[in-house]
């Protein structure tokens, strides 16, 4: 059964993670973000729609919205078989994001949505893209 679990989770990472790209459109999230929990600071990498890896526990991250400001997604870590969700804010130039981070499994065991978990706060390593759309 651990077996079966992982794989869906990895499927539905994947689907989520396409699903994405065609929702999540709204800000450009492209760069390299600093991370910063209350114990660790790790980078993380991510594409336009805000999809990509991170360095703490081979860490991956698939962005489900985007809107307003309002960064909301998935992430999982290979490293330690462990994934979740995250909810954050970005500031109004997009150069930071504050918000928390939950556990929706932790090796064989699920747990409830934001049940375990915490603060965390994003600093954009790398300049915002600029639009590339005319008025």
């Amino acid at each position: 059964m651990p077996h079966f679990t992982r794989r869906l989770t990895t499927w539905l990472f994947a689907i989520l993670t396409l699903a994405s790209t065609a929702s999540a459109g709204t800000v450009d999230l492209t760069g390299e973000w600093e991370i910063q929990e209350e114990e660790r600071t790790y980078t993380a990498t991510l594409d336009r729609d805000g999809n990509g890896t991170y360095t703490w526990q081979n860490g991956r991250i698939a962005t489900t919205s985007s809107t307003d400001g309002r960064w909301e997604g998935l992430w999982t870590q290979t490293g330690n078989d462990r994934e979740g969700g995250f909810e954050i804010q970005l500031s109004s130039d997009g150069s930071r994001a504050e918000g928390k981070w939950w556990y929706t499994r932790v090796g064989q065991t699920i747990i409830p949505p934001r049940e375990w978990g915490g603060p965390y706060t994003w600093k954009r390593l790398t300049p915002a893209p600029v639009s590339s759309s005319a008025p």
